[in-house]
């Protein structure tokens, strides 16, 4: 019998211990295998950041595209046209020429009319001349009126060149500084002008037939 009883003895001490092993490895239904089993999991996974808003990339400032420098030209206004168009043909720069008051560009123009404004810019010069028969202020050229009584016989010009024969009555002379006289071309600024011509005659700056502008008495031959 005392064997027997230890035999149990042994027995109930190994069932302790394999007890005690399946509770360590967490297989038994105490409460030590519970608690293992409800142990919260190990994250697997980072957690991701709070969003933030994406940095916009700063605006760049506006760029400018540079002015393009105006042309230089040494300034003509006051001077003849003709010499302007030439020293902007010399200098290889473009040029219009204007017609004063009226924004048109002029078709023809005389080389001795006064520059009345030189404005540069980026594409070229433009000069302005004033319109037909009036000066850069804008008044209109002096045109006499014709004399109600015959006037006085004055000599004839004798070829030389003089004006109105040494009496001084031309109020428009060629820029020779002569007289006109009848049928003679007359310049663009002078169109529907008259004026006293070498003998005395009034003459009057107007088409021809022919659409040419001359210096006409009003008497056919």
């Amino acid at each position: 019998m005392p064997v027997r009883i230890r035999l149990r003895g042994l027995a109930a001490s190994a069932a302790l211990v394999a007890a005690s092993a399946l509770a360590l490895a967490g297989c038994g239904d105490g409460s030590t295998g519970a608690q293992a089993d409800e142990r919260p999991a190990t994250a697997t996974a980072a957690q991701s950041p709070s969003a933030s808003p994406t940095p916009t990339p700063a605006e760049a400032p506006a760029t400018t595209e540079p002015a393009t420098p105006a042309v230089t030209l040494p300034d003509h206004t006051g001077r003849k046209v003709g010499g302007a168009v030439l020293a902007a043909k010399a200098a290889h720069i473009d040029y219009t020429v204007r017609l004063q008051g009226t924004g048109r560009q002029a078709a023809t123009w005389d080389l001795d009319e006064e520059v009345c404004e030189q404005t540069d810019g980026p594409d070229g010069v433009t000069f302005t001349v004033p319109r037909d028969g009036r000066d850069c202020a804008g008044r209109l050229l002096h045109t006499p009126e014709p004399v109600p009584t015959p006037a006085p016989e004055r000599a004839k010009d004798t070829g030389t060149g003089g004006t109105g024969g040494g009496t001084g009555a031309c109020e428009l002379t060629s820029p020779a500084g002569n007289c006109y006289a009848d049928g003679q071309f007359c310049a663009k600024k002078h169109r529907g002008l008259s004026t006293h011509g070498r003998g005395g005659e009034y003459l009057t700056c107007e088409p021809d037939s022919g659409g040419t502008w001359r210096w006409s008495d009003g008497v056919v031959g």
